[in-house]
C-alpha cells in the first residue's frame, strides 16, 4: 500500500494535506492566513468572549464553534452529496461560511472580521482536520505529542525532553472528539471494550504512531502520537546526522547483504524504527519480503507487502499480531520483518520459532540496550512463547537471530549503541553475546571482537 493511499477520508473528507485557505479569494478571507496564525494553541484555556448585537450577553468562541458544527452536520450529515461534491478546501469552506453566516444571525453576535476569521478556522480545523493539533502536525520540529487529559499536553522538538506547552483544548469533549476522528481515520475507533489501541495513519505525509489509553483504563484519556520525518532517512543520512559511523554502517550493510536474521533493540523513540526503514531499503528480493506492523511506521520498496495489526470496527473483529505472522508465514516470504515483538504476546512468535524452514527473520524489540539484561529478556521472550519446550526455543531464537543491533537517546540524539553476536562456546550450550562495536566517546566504534559467520 502506498503513503498515498493510507491517507483516509472519514466521512467528512478528511483533507489534512494543505492549509485549507491558500485556495479563497472571496474578500470575506482576505489576509486569513495571518488572521488565524495569532490564533494559535497557546492561547490558553481563557475563553474568548464576543457581543450580541444588544451588547447585554455575550458568547465564547468556543460556544458559537461547537454551535455551528452542529448546524453544518444536521445540514450536511456525515456523507450528503453536497458534501461528496465539496472536495477542495474552497469549497469546503463556502459551506461552512454559509452555516457560520446562518447561525452568527440567528444568535445576533458581533463579530470583527478577525473573530469571524478565527471562527472558521475552529470550525473548519474541526470538521475536516484535527483541530488544535494542526499546527503540530505541521511543524516539522515536533516528534512527540503526548496527551493526559485535555488539560496536560507536551511536546517533543527533534530528539530533546517533553515540554508543556499551553491548553490545546477547550474541554475532555473536544479532546475525545479529535482523538476519536484520529483513530477512524487510522482504521480503528474509541471503544470502552478496547482499553489500548495502537496503530497509526499518514497526517500531512508524516508518518504518525499512535497509542490511545481509553477512561475504562485510565482516568483521562492519554495519547501518545510519534510523528516520523515525511521523508525517511537513507543509512548515508544517519552517518552523515552522526547517528552511526562509516565503519558502523559498513558492518550493517554486510550483514543485511547477508542471510543472517537480526533483532534492533531500543526504548522507546531510541530510533529502532528510523533504523530498521534505512535498513530494508537494502534488503535482497523485497518482492519475497512481508512486514507485520502495529503503527504503520515503515516505508518499504514498494515491491513488499504490509500486513497491519487490525482493530475491531463496529461489529468487526480485530485481527491480532500473532494472526498476521501466521497469514506472513502462509505466503512462504523469504524475509518477515515484525515490528514490534511485545513481552506481553509471547505466544506470537511461537510459530516462528517452530517451523522447520522459516523465512529470514528481522525483529525491532522494544527494551533497554543493556547486554544482561538483553539476554535475559530475549530468552524469557522464548520460554514464554511455548509453555513446556523447555530450551528448544531458546535456542531456536538464537539461531534464528543471531545478530544484536542496539539504539539509544543519548544527549538529545539518536545513536547507534552496539551490534553484538550470540557466539557458540564448546563448554555449554549456551552462545555467548559478543559485541562487536560498543558506544565509546561518542559514537559505537569496533570492539576488535571477530565475527564467527561470515559476513
Amino acid at each position: 500500500m502506498s503513503e498515498g493511499d493510507m491517507s483516509s477520508d472519514n466521512g467528512l473528507g478528511r483533507e489534512p494535506k494543505n492549509q485549507p485557505y491558500d485556495e479563497i479569494h472571496n474578500d470575506e478571507f482576505e489576509h486569513t492566513d495571518d488572521k488565524l496564525s495569532a490564533a494559535g494553541a497557546d492561547r490558553g484555556r481563557k475563553p474568548q468572549l464576543v457581543p450580541g448585537r444588544s451588547g447585554t450577553r455575550m458568547y465564547s468562541i468556543a460556544a458559537l464553534a461547537e454551535r455551528i458544527q452542529a448546524a453544518f452536520i444536521e445540514e450536511y450529515g456525515q456523507d450528503s452529496p453536497l458534501l461528496r461534491e465539496a472536495d477542495t478546501s474552497a469549497k469546503r469552506l463556502k459551506l461552512i461560511l454559509g452555516t457560520v453566516d446562518y447561525v452568527v444571525a440567528v444568535e445576533s453576535v458581533q463579530l470583527s472580521s478577525e473573530e469571524k476569521a478565527e471562527l472558521i478556522r475552529r470550525v473548519y480545523s474541526d470538521l475536516f482536520s484535527y483541530g488544535p493539533l494542526d499546527d503540530l502536525f505541521l511543524d516539522d520540529r515536533v516528534t512527540t505529542i503526548a496527551i493526559k487529559g485535555a488539560d496536560q499536553v507536551s511536546v517533543r522538538y527533534g530528539h530533546g525532553d517533553l515540554v508543556r506547552v499551553g491548553p490545546l483544548f477547550e474541554d475532555e469533549d473536544q479532546l475525545r472528539r479529535v482523538i476519536t476522528r484520529l483513530l477512524i481515520d487510522a482504521g480503528a475507533e474509541l471503544r470502552d471494550d478496547v482499553p489500548f489501541v495502537e496503530t497509526g495513519l499518514y497526517v500531512e505525509d508524516r508518518p504518525v504512531s499512535m497509542s490511545v489509553i481509553t477512561p475504562s483504563a485510565a482516568f483521562l484519556l492519554n495519547a501518545d502520537l510519534r510523528l516520523h520525518p515525511r521523508q525517511a532517512p537513507t543509512r548515508d543520512d544517519l552517518v552523515t546526522a552522526g547517528f552511526m559511523s562509516a565503519d558502523a554502517a559498513a558492518l550493517l550493510r554486510s550483514l543485511v547483504a547477508s542471510k543472517y536474521g537480526f533483532v534492533i533493540v531500543g526504548d522507546t523513540e531510541a530510533g529502532k524504527t528510523t533504523l530498521l526503514n534505512a535498513l530494508a531499503q537494502l534488503i535482497p528480493e523485497p518482492e519475497r519480503m512481508i512486514t507485520v506492523e502495529r503503527a504503520r511506521e515503515l516505508r518499504l520498496p514498494d515491491a513488499s507487502e504490509q500486513l497491519m495489526v487490525g482493530w475491531p470496527v463496529g461489529d468487526q473483529p480485530g485481527v491480532g499480531f500473532g494472526e498476521q505472522i501466521e497469514n506472513a508465514l502462509a505466503k512462504d516470504p523469504t524475509c518477515l520483518l515484525l515490528d514490534e515483538v511485545r513481552s506481553d504476546e509471547p505466544e506470537a512468535i511461537a510459530p516462528l520459532l517452530n517451523c522447520d524452514d522459516p523465512p529470514r527473520q528481522i525483529w525491532v524489540v522494544r527494551g533497554a540496550p543493556d547486554a544482561k539484561r538483553l539476554q535475559s529478556a530475549m530468552g524469557m521472550l522464548a520460554r514464554r512463547a511455548e509453555v513446556g519446550r523447555g530450551e528448544d526455543l531458546v535456542h531456536a531464537l538464537y539461531e534464528r537471530l543471531p545478530f544484536v543491533i542496539t539504539t539509544a537517546r543519548i544527549k538529545d540524539r539518536l545513536q547507534l549503541f552496539s551490534v553484538a553476536e550470540w557466539q557458540s562456546r564448546v563448554d555449554t550450550d549456551y552462545p555467548d553475546y559478543v559485541m562487536l562495536m560498543r558506544y565509546e566517546a561518542g559514537e559505537a566504534r569496533p570492539t576488535g571482537a571477530p565475527l564467527a559467520r561470515w559476513l
